[in-house]
């Protein structure tokens, strides 16, 4: 084998080397140059998700007073001091039904906005025309993230992710641009409890993957 061969040969195997390195990683870049990092094919299902939208009611929906979780289960955290709820013979949106729970975006009595799930026993009978599709894909904050239950607002929150800390991106949704999005959704632990809230997508770095919790 001639020397000009043998160095040919090692080139290869070098760069099919690094290839392999780097199969399964991705880095993008959010909209402020944030980056999201980790495999690939997670990076292809984020992607694939659907924005999730909902549908606007004038007069509400007629059922009264009821109390609104941050997620779909009567254990998750519950925002405004666990007294969160939405007067729904007021103008409101409802985003569909999550495992029985309804999900809403209202007013509340200080003028903010704030999205959460009501119980199945209150809304019976309630025929949505939206049908939420939400993936579990996995993530680590790479440095700290603000949650927010407010997707008008890009400076309210209700909680913080530590850098490290694991969490799951439920979907994505856009209100004030034109193209593109504004918001992962996303679920996670406050206090010990389960919580969904928005991440805005041009300041939130983190990594796919991770072992969930």
């Amino acid at each position: 084998m001639t020397k000009k061969l043998s160095a040919i040969l090692v080139l290869i195997l070098c760069m099919a080397c690094l290839s392999s390195a780097l199969a399964g990683k991705s880095v993008e870049k959010g909209s402020s140059g944030v980056s999201y990092q980790g495999n690939t094919d997670l990076w292809k299902e984020l992607n694939d998700l659907p924005p999730f939208k909902f549908n606007n009611h004038a007069y509400g929906i007629g059922y009264g007073s009821c109390p609104v979780y941050s997620a779909p289960s009567e254990d998750a955290y519950r925002c405004a001091n666990g007294k969160a709820t939405c007067d729904t013979n007021s103008k409101m949106a409802d985003g569909g039904f999550v495992s029985g729970w309804l999900l809403v975006r209202y007013e509340t009595n200080k003028g903010n906005y704030r999205v959460g799930y009501i119980p199945p026993k209150y809304v019976r009978g309630f025929s949505s025309q939206m049908a939420p599709h939400f993936g579990f894909i996995p993530a680590v904050a790479n440095d700290t993230i603000i949650v927010t239950d407010n997707p008008l607002s890009h400076t309210d929150s209700f909680a913080e992710l530590d850098p490290g800390e694991e969490f799951y991106i439920l979907s994505k949704y856009n209100y004030y641009q034109k193209n593109g999005f504004d918001w992962w959704y996303i679920q996670c632990v406050v206090d010990g409890q389960v919580a969904c809230g928005f991440i805005d997508t041009g300041t939130s770095s983190f990594t796919l993957g991770g072992t969930g919790y």
